[in-house]
Formats: structure tokens, sequence, C-alpha cells
């Protein structure tokens, strides 16, 4: 069913309240198929670090993590509350489900 993120989700995934003219954002109500559950199956959230040569050379140099996210970032890296976000907007899964699946993914 429809519905909309408290203020607090949505500051929580970075989502701008002021930009949502297209989102879908939908709650499962529940039914016998989910065991009034209101999910039903699972849908993956990714984060995914594609490895170029530059990067690859900071591997090789034992660069921090730091540097190596960055390098990921700059790259077009998203971070698992980033898909999630995406997801959230598009109507595939709840803000509620995201948060909880990405505590302590900040960024």
């Amino acid at each position: 069913a429809p519905y909309m993120p408290s203020e607090s989700e949505l500051k929580a995934l970075q989502i701008d309240p002021t930009n949502l003219k297209n989102a879908n954002f939908t709650k499962g109500k529940g039914c016998p198929d989910c065991a009034k559950t209101g999910y039903r199956g699972r849908m993956g959230i990714f984060e995914i670090f594609v490895v170029d040569d530059e990067t690859r050379k900071l591997i090789y140099e034992s660069s921090p993590s730091s540097v190596l996210r960055a390098q990921a970032r700059e790259i077009g890296m998203r971070s698992l509350r980033e898909d999630g976000a995406r997801k959230v907007v598009a109507g595939v899964t709840t803000a509620e489900e995201v948060i909880r699946a990405t505590v302590g993914d900040e960024s």
C-alpha cells in the first residue's frame, strides 16, 4: 500500500523531501501469503566496487581503506544505504528495512 516515510526515515536515508515528485513509496499491509508481515521474498541491496587500474595500484601500495573508499566513490560506487534509498523511492522496499539492514553504513 502507498505510504510516506517519516521525516526521520527520509533523513536517515538522505532522501531530499522536496524532491519526491516521482517517488513511489510503498509498504506491505499483510496477507495470507506473507503471514501478515507485509514482506514476501527478498530484495537485495548492493555495494559493488569495480576495481580499475588506479584502484589496483592503490591496493598494491597497501593504501588505507579510507583512500580506497574515496577512490571507489569517485568512480561511481554507491553505498548499501544509497542503493537501498533508491529502492525505497522506487517502491521496491521500505525505509524501515533499509535502515535496519544498513546500520553502521552512514556514508
